[in-house]
Parts: C-alpha cells; structure tokens; sequence
C-alpha cells in the first residue's frame, strides 16, 4: 500500500492554538501534541483550498505537507494568512515536473536553523533529478526532517480515524470536532 499523508504544521508550542485554528476553521480534525516547536494536526475536509481557509485564521507559521509515494510532494509555508513558500514535485505521468511557484529558500532557511539543522544543499532537495523518488532518501522527508516536522509519515484524516478514543487519548491527538 503507497504513503498518503496530509497534514498542517502550526509553529507553537501550545497545541491548543491548533485546536482554536481548527474550531475557528469550522472543520473537524485531529491535533497531534507539541514537538520541536511544531503542534501537527490534520483536517478531514474534502474540498479543495482548506489550506487556504485555514490560512485565513492562522495565527502565525503553517506548513501544508502532501506526500502522495506514487505520485507528488507538495509543500506550502504560510506566515500568517500570506502564502512565503509554494513548491510541487509530480511524478505521476512520464516526466518529473517540479514547479517553484513561491520559492522563498531564504525564509525555509531561518526555519531549518531555528531548528539547529543544516542549510547545506537545502535547494538540491527541491531539485532531485531521477524521474521517480529515491525512497532511500525522499526529498519530502529530507525536508521534513530539516525542519523539525516528527508527524509527517501516515499522517491523515482517514488513517487517525481508525482509532477509538482511548487509542487517540494514549497517541495525545485532540479529536475536534467542528460545531
């Protein structure tokens, strides 16, 4: 079975800002405990743009993370309600296509250092060449890692609602529930 993983990065480290942003939101979802300075929560939403309609209530930096395994990796950085980071890589037809559409290397820089890692060869990540991804090595987990992120992998609506309560309680996830 192929990795589908979608989850929110809110840079704090009260996870009850996650829960507000969710509650604010209007959307149901499950909020993750603080680690690194990162509170991870995840929506269960199936419209198009909950980036964007989280974004418009976010307090502060939100990270956006895809990561389809067969077919695309995608990382949007928000800094408030403005978009500072757009990146796509798709893998999914013949060719790699890789779309910088908001490319601020300079603010995921700040982000990696605040965390005590390396900038060396950050961009090289983002233009990984082989047509299909290096699972020794994936480039969306390479990043995740420099940034600090600790739930990122299997991390989705569908995959947090297989567990019961008692099970979610043991993992510290808030299950909110919209009103």
């Amino acid at each position: 079975m192929s990795e589908f993983s979608e989850s929110f990065h809110l840079k704090t480290l009260d996870q009850t800002k996650a829960v507000t942003l969710l509650r604010d939101s209007e959307m149901t979802g499950y909020v993750y405990g603080e680690k690194q300075g990162w509170v991870t929560f995840v929506v269960d939403y199936r419209g198009a743009n909950v980036d964007e309609i989280i974004s418009e209530l976010n307090p502060g930096i939100l990270v956006h993370y895809v990561y389809l395994e067969d077919h695309m990796w995608t990382l949007k950085i928000y800094n408030k309600d403005e978009l500072v980071f757009d990146y796509e890589a798709d893998w999914a037809g013949e060719d790699l296509v890789i779309e910088k559409k908001l490319f601020d290397l300079e603010f995921l820089e700040e982000l990696v250092l605040q965390q005590g890692n390396s900038i060396v060869g950050l961009e090289q990540i983002f233009d990984f060449k082989d047509s299909k991804i290096n699972f020794e090595n994936q480039p969306a987990y390479l990043i995740a890692q420099r940034m600090g992120l600790t739930n990122y992998e299997w991390v989705s609506s569908d995959i947090l609602s297989e567990f019961d309560h008692n099970q979610l309680e043991e993992m510290e996830i808030i299950f909110v529930e919209s009103e």
